[in-house]
């Protein structure tokens, strides 16, 4: 059964947003092939534009703070870990909250219990979830609100 492309134009527009962020910070997101099932390569140009890693970009309508812990697809964390066990690189989940752009490395320890969204309509959607501390996110820029 295929599931369906939920990817809206919002999505890439925030996508397009942490791109230029992280411009600012002298790295560029490379839009990796679908199969790879995380969004971006990230290239450091002070480094000659080598790979340093790879992102997955989630935008979220709430302050950074406005749950205990930071909810991710267990399946996500698992296809970041064996990119980061294959390649040496680290995997990291960028997110872009209303106050800030924070990263959290997928490596750091989690909590498994189920969870997902339920907002669709989607039974899919209901899944494994991967729970990491707040404790563990990295702000990157914050933003005046």
């Amino acid at each position: 059964m295929t599931r369906p492309h939920y990817e809206t134009q919002a999505d890439i527009n925030n996508e397009q947003r942490v791109a230029n962020l992280l411009a600012g910070e002298g790295y560029d997101l490379y839009k990796l092939p679908v199969r790879y099932e995380l969004d971006f390569a990230i290239h450091d140009r002070r480094d000659g534009g080598s790979i340093c890693g790879f992102a997955e970009v989630k935008a979220r309508r709430v302050m950074h703070d406005a749950y205990q812990s930071v909810m991710i697809s267990l399946s996500k964390v698992l296809k970041a870990r064996q990119l980061t066990d294959t390649t040496g690189l680290p995997s990291y989940l960028l997110l872009l909250y209303l106050d800030c752009l924070a990263r959290l490395n997928f490596a750091s320890d989690f909590e498994v219990m189920k969870g997902g969204r339920s907002d669709r309509g989607d039974p899919q959607d209901a899944d494994v979830c991967a729970y990491y501390k707040l404790d563990d996110l990295m702000i990157i820029r914050s933003f005046d609100n």
